[in-house]
């Protein structure tokens, strides 16, 4: 027998917050018999449910009898959309679904033959999602985005790792998790990029050994909420994420497997306060910080939640600088030596860089001299993940090399320096690399196995 949820004299509260969140008129909306909106959908161990905080004692509706197994739920920014992942029979692969929550009915968005999980919906009426492929015999996913009946389909995101759980920003960027799997695994960080894929950068790693593992959600007052690793639930503030890490799990006993914002003092969070039970829906403030109260309890774990309501808003649909007609792209940096990571400990030679070493996952492709100012100006094919060393005159390894790096067709990117600190403005000056026609590196595409 399922618990309903609980009762308690902050029931107002909840009803307050859902308004806050932009559903307007909960009560007369949610008796509409074509709409779940104010409805909170869930996943109970394979299936979706929709629970209703109004009505505490109606038992959860199953939303995905027609699958064996469902989860990731993401509404689209006007509420009507849910999209997830769902398999209708056990052998098949993960495809991203799509229902129409007035009509009730479902309707499959790909049919590839690899896993796709991890649906966000796009204020543009598109949905971006992981796409499941290989590099070098290493299981990696991209990110992907189509339109909602799956015609469309273009591949974003284009290094050698997992890419998964995106999410939107109100400012219309795309923020996922990536975890570099080659040539070696590395810690999850959170990456941001414009929904075409450009301007991709790192957004966040954590701090010390807590990083990012798992689905972002921005808030309206300006927090960015996730689970961090050994499930806890941590928050940085948008405008400065690299520099706001905040543990807000501290002293709390449990764990917690996932997290979205409501409003500015409360969370909805799926926690176990203890190993071995269940986990269930609770509420918490960030500001008290005092220990999560329950919500809803199921039979099994219940976890990533979504509130089934309108944004206040749309977030901004942002322009895309993508030509397919021009194959590759452009990158700039004004100082190799500028950089926030100290130089190599084993090098016997200068410290000071002259020279970058270009490798792509096949090979060297280059290695190029850099301007008297440190400066470099290179074009290369567009979709062709490489990295970057910076080397001494002696061929020793300064700094690098760098995360895997990828230009979109016809992008224009610049940094400041190697592993710079993004925050910083590049300074106002034309570096000398910029005088002249910026050198040409070209390679064979050979793009992930599909």
């Amino acid at each position: 027998m399922r618990k309903g949820i609980k009762r308690s004299s902050k029931w107002l509260r909840f009803v307050r917050m859902a308004v806050y969140a932009g559903i307007g008129s909960v009560i007369s909306l949610s008796c509409s018999n074509n709409s779940y909106e104010g409805k909170i959908v869930a996943v109970e161990e394979t299936n979706l449910i929709a629970i209703d905080p109004l009505n505490p004692d109606k038992p959860a509706i199953f939303l995905s009898k027609d699958f064996v197994s469902a989860g990731s739920p993401s509404v689209s920014h006007e509420g009507r959309y849910l999209f997830f992942q769902g398999k209708q029979n056990e052998i098949d692969p993960w495809q991203i679904w799509v229902m129409d929550l007035h009509k009730k009915s479902s309707s499959q968005v790909t049919n590839l033959p690899e896993n796709c999980i991890h649906p966000a919906s796009l204020p543009d009426g598109t949905v971006v999602f992981s796409r499941e492929g290989r590099v070098k015999d290493v299981v990696v996913h991209d990110l992907w985005r189509c339109n909602m009946d799956g015609s469309g389909l273009n591949r974003i995101t284009f290094t050698p790792a997992a890419n998964l759980h995106a999410s939107l920003l109100w400012e219309g960027r795309v923020l996922y998790s990536s975890n570099e799997a080659y040539p070696v695994p590395k810690n999850t960080a959170l990456m941001v990029m414009r929904p075409d894929g450009t301007k991709s950068e790192v957004y966040s790693r954590g701090s010390g050994e807590m990083f990012p593992a798992g689905k972002a959600t921005e808030s309206a007052n300006g927090y960015v909420y996730f689970i961090s690793s050994g499930g806890k639930l941590s928050r940085l503030e948008h405008k400065r994420p690299l520099h706001t890490f905040e543990n807000l799990s501290e002293g709390i006993a449990g764990n917690f497997a996932s997290v979205i914002p409501f409003e500015e003092n409360e969370c909805l969070v799926s926690y176990q306060s203890s190993e071995g039970e269940a986990y269930g829906l609770y509420r918490f403030n960030p500001d008290t910080r005092e220990t999560p109260t329950l919500l809803y309890h199921g039979e099994s774990d219940v976890t990533d939640p979504v509130l089934i309501a309108a944004m206040p808003e749309r977030p901004r649909i942002l322009p895309s600088a993508v030509n397919p007609d021009n194959a590759t792209g452009i990158l700039m940096s004004q100082d190799i030596n500028h950089s926030q990571l100290p130089v190599h400990p084993g090098i016997t030679g200068d410290s000071l860089a002259d020279r970058i070493r270009v490798s792509t996952l096949e090979k060297e492709l280059a290695i190029v001299e850099v301007k008297a100012d440190g400066s470099f100006y290179l074009k290369m094919d567009s979709d062709i993940p490489f990295r970057i060393e910076s080397l001494n005159k002696q061929g020793e390894t300064v700094r690098g090399p760098s995360d895997w790096i990828y230009l979109r067709p016809n992008e224009r990117r610049g940094c400041v320096g190697c592993h710079a600190d993004p925050e910083l403005a590049p300074k106002n000056f034309q570096p000398l690399a910029v005088k002249e026609d910026p050198v040409v590196l070209s390679v064979e595409k050979k793009e992930t196995s599909y």
